[in-house]
C-alpha cells in the first residue's frame, strides 16, 4: 500500500513505525493510567486510541484532520502507559514519531517558532531573563498587571507561571572539592530554561556535590536538551542539540553527567535512540545520572551534616522520574538525611501533574484540571513544603498554589537539602 506520508520521523522510517505500533495489541491495560483518558473517557485520548491514530494516518488509511492532530497535541507523553504494557509498546517513540508525521505536513505553529528562535539560543535567554528580571522588580510589573494588557495580548498565563526571577550569573566552568578529598569530576547539565530561571537548583547541586568531594564542570557550550522539540514534532532539531551537547561534554574525564532536572535527564539517556549507530551517543547517555539517584548512591563525608527541619514535606514525583527513569525512590532516601523530618509522598503520584514541558500553555484546560488534583492532594497531606524533580512540575504547581492563595513552597529536593547543609551552604559559592 502507498503511504499517505512517507517521511521519516523521530530517524524512524514509517516502516519501522507501523513495527512499533504493531506492538499494541488493544487490550486496554492502559486506560486507568492515561490522565487524558481518565478525565474525558475517550477512546481517542487514550494510548491505544493514539497509537490506532498513528497507524492510520501512516500507512494512509487516515487523513491528517484537524480533530487527529488534536487527539496527538493533548497526549502528555507521560509515558505511564508503558510501565503497564504487557507487550512492552514504547509509546514514547511512537507518539514523538506520529507527531513528526504531522508536523511535516503543516506550517510551525507559535510556540514552536518560539522554541526554535528563544531556548536554544542561550545568549537570547539570559536577556529575557534580565529583562524579566527587571518587570517583576519594577512598578513596570504591577502597571501591566493592572493595564488589562496581558489578557489582550494572552500573556496573562505566562505571566502567572514566571517564578520570582534571580539576576542571572555565569557559573564557573569548574568548581572544586571542599575541604574533602577529592573523589572524582562529575559535569553538570544545566539545560535552557533552568539556566536562568532556576539557578538556586543548580547553585544547590553545586554545593553538595563539591562537600562530597567530587569537582564540577559545567561546560559552557551546552545548550537545550531537545526535549520539547521531540515532543513538539521536530526530531532533527532535537538531534542537532543532541550533537551539540555531546561535543560539549566531549572529552571531559568524568564519572558522569548530572542533571538536576528529570525532563531533561530522561530525554538524555535516551540521546542514543536518535541514532542507533552513533557510538558518541551512546556514551553520553551512559554517563547521564539524576542528581538524587547520583547523591543517594555515594558514600557521603561522615563531616557533611543537615539543620533539624521540624516539617512535614510532600513528595512530589514527576513522570520523567517515576516513568521513564525509574529513580522516584531517591529523593526520599536524601531528604531522610535531614533530622526530624517528615517525607511523605503526595497522594497520586501516579498521575501527571499537567505540566508535561509546553502542555501546560497550549493545553490549558487539561493542564489546570490535572494540576487541581494536586493541589487537593497537597492539601490532604498536610505538608508545608512540597519538593519536586523537574523544573516544568514546579512551575505548573507553584503557579496554581499562588492562584489558590496557598503559601506553600514548591522547591527541588537538593535545594532543600543544600539549605540544611551545615555550615549552610551559600548561593556565593557558586
Amino acid at each position: 500500500m502507498e503511504l499517505l506520508y512517507p517521511c521519516v520521523a523521530m530517524n524512524l522510517p514509517v516502516t519501522d513505525l507501523l513495527k512499533h505500533t504493531d506492538r499494541c495489541v488493544k487490550c486496554g491495560l492502559c486506560l486507568p493510567h492515561c490522565p487524558t483518558y481518565g478525565k474525558t473517557q475517550n477512546e481517542g485520548e487514550s494510548p491505544r486510541g493514539r497509537i490506532a491514530l498513528i497507524e492510520g494516518l501512516a500507512n494512509g488509511r487516515l487523513a491528517l484532520t484537524p480533530r487527529l492532530e488534536a487527539h496527538l497535541d493533548s497526549c502528555l507523553t507521560c509515558r505511564a502507559c508503558e510501565n503497564v504494557c504487557p507487550s512492552e509498546v514504547q509509546y514514547g517513540t511512537i507518539i514523538d514519531a506520529g507527531r513528526a508525521l504531522v508536523a511535516a505536513h503543516r506550517p510551525p505553529r507559535t510556540h514552536e517558532k518560539v522554541l526554535n528562535r528563544l531556548i536554544t539560543r542561550k545568549p537570547l535567554l539570559r536577556l529575557g531573563a534580565r529583562l524579566l528580571c527587571f518587570y517583576q522588580h519594577s512598578s513596570l510589573h504591577r502597571l501591566v498587571r493592572g493595564s488589562g494588557l496581558l489578557k489582550l495580548t494572552g500573556m496573562t498565563r505566562l505571566d502567572a507561571l514566571l517564578p520570582p526571577i534571580l539576576p542571572v550569573r555565569t557559573l564557573q566552568e569548574y568548581y572544586s572539592p571542599l575541604g574533602v578529598d577529592k573523589r572524582g569530576d562529575v559535569a553538570l547539565f544545566t539545560g535552557c530554561v533552568a539556566s536562568v530561571i532556576d539557578t538556586q537548583t543548580l547553585n544547590a547541586a553545586i554545593g553538595l556535590l563539591t562537600a562530597c568531594g567530587y569537582g564540577v564542570y559545567v561546560p559552557r557550550t551546552q545548550g537545550c536538551c531537545g526535549a520539547l522539540h521531540m515532543h513538539s514534532g521536530a526530531p532533527q532539531q532535537a538531534h542537532a542539540l543532541a550533537m551539540r551537547n555531546l561535543e560539549a561534554f566531549n572529552g571531559l574525564k568524568i564519572d558522569a553527567i548530572i542533571s538536576t532536572a528529570s525532563g531533561c535527564g530522561a530525554p538524555l539517556t535516551e540521546y542514543h535512540k536518535m541514532d542507533e549507530s552513533d557510538g558518541g551517543l551512546k556514551k553520553f547517555s551512559e554517563k547521564v545520572r539524576d542528581i538524587s539517584e547520583f547523591l543517594a548512591s555515594i558514600p557521603w563525608p561522615e563531616n557533611v551534616t543537615f539543620a533539624p527541619l521540624e516539617q512535614r514535606v510532600a513528595v512530589h514525583e514527576s513522570c520523567s522520574l517515576r516513568h521513564v527513569l525509574h529513580q522516584h525512590a531517591h529523593p526520599y532516601t536524601l531528604l531522610r538525611r535531614i533530622p526530624g523530618i517528615d517525607v511523605v509522598a503526595l497522594p497520586g503520584n501516579a498521575q501527571c501533574c499537567g505540566a508535561a514541558g509546553t502542555y501546560m500553555i497550549t493545553q490549558p484546560v487539561m493542564a489546570d484540571a490535572l494540576r487541581k488534583d494536586k493541589l487537593a492532594a497537597l492539601e490532604s497531606s498536610t505538608a508545608q513544603l512540597l519538593v519536586t524533580s523537574n523544573i516544568g512540575c514546579a512551575l505548573h504547581i507553584a503557579a496554581g498554589l499562588r492562584e489558590a492563595g496557598q503559601e506553600i513552597e514548591v522547591i527541588h529536593p537538593v535545594t532543600l537539602l543544600a539549605r540544611q547543609l551545615q555550615p549552610r551552604f551559600s548561593d556565593t559559592q557558586a
